[in-house]
């Protein structure tokens, strides 16, 4: 048997946000990995110092130009595990990576040092804002990457920005993924849609979904809440 603690958060990392209590929140849940997005390379970087923890992140576009790189904002998967076999695949290749309607999936084998055997396959995703057929079609590609990846547990989170969206859900569950269930995460201050997912494997127990309330401490680091789900094999 085999107990996975997931965590997804959009930190809307150009708002630049206090990465010590990002961090602090993120420890607190002792989870096993975390999936972020909007959020910058440096960023990522500085949180998995913090931490001690690994990460893996991924360019999602240029807000602004290439030559204000440093400005890039992506998707990153942290943990206090080991991270292997991370990927980056987009999502909609036609679109140019200088505008936000470019979208990617990022994934990351987690490996307990302590634990061998145990493995889990985290895919991090940021649907478009451009429509419930984009999110669809977006969510079918997902699938499908889910599907040819490694023969591990796999759990699919981020930002589907799919609120009552089920058409959006069932296209990863047709990956074998269930729906955990949660309470509304976006606007943090006030939250009254739920935007933020964690899919796990069916068959899977959700033994805890814990979402904070919001309110003007949330806010003051980002516009979503965070997600954590605990499953057991």
């Amino acid at each position: 048997m085999a107990t996975w603690r997931v965590v997804t958060w959009n930190i809307l990392g150009q708002k630049r946000p206090d990465l010590v209590a990002v961090a602090r929140a993120l420890a607190e849940r002792n989870p096993d990995g975390v999936a972020l997005q909007e959020v910058r390379r440096s960023q990522a970087i500085t949180l998995a110092k913090i931490l001690g923890w690994q990460h893996h992140w991924a360019r999602k576009h240029y807000p602004y130009s290439p030559l204000l790189w440093w400005l890039a904002e992506g998707a990153a998967i942290l943990s206090p595990h080991t991270l292997s076999r991370t990927a980056r695949t987009s999502l909609t290749p036609r679109k140019s990576t200088w505008t936000y309607r470019h979208r990617i999936v990022t994934a990351a084998t987690i490996s307990r040092d302590q634990l061998p055997g145990p493995q889990l396959r985290l895919y991090n995703v940021h649907l478009s804002t451009d429509g419930i057929d984009e999110r669809i079609a977006q969510a079918r590609h997902v699938r499908c990457i889910v599907d040819a990846g490694p023969s591990v547990t796999a759990s699919v989170a981020g930002d589907l920005n799919a609120s009552n969206e089920p058409d959006v859900v069932r296209e990863l569950r047709e990956a074998g993924l269930d729906d955990s269930g949660g309470d509304v995460t976006n606007p943090s201050s006030a939250p009254n849609r739920r935007l933020d997912y964690v899919l796990v494997p069916r068959g899977a127990t959700v033994t805890v979904v814990d979402t904070p309330l919001g309110g003007d401490q949330w806010a003051a680091l980002s516009d979503h809440l965070p997600v954590l789900v605990e499953f057991t094999l």
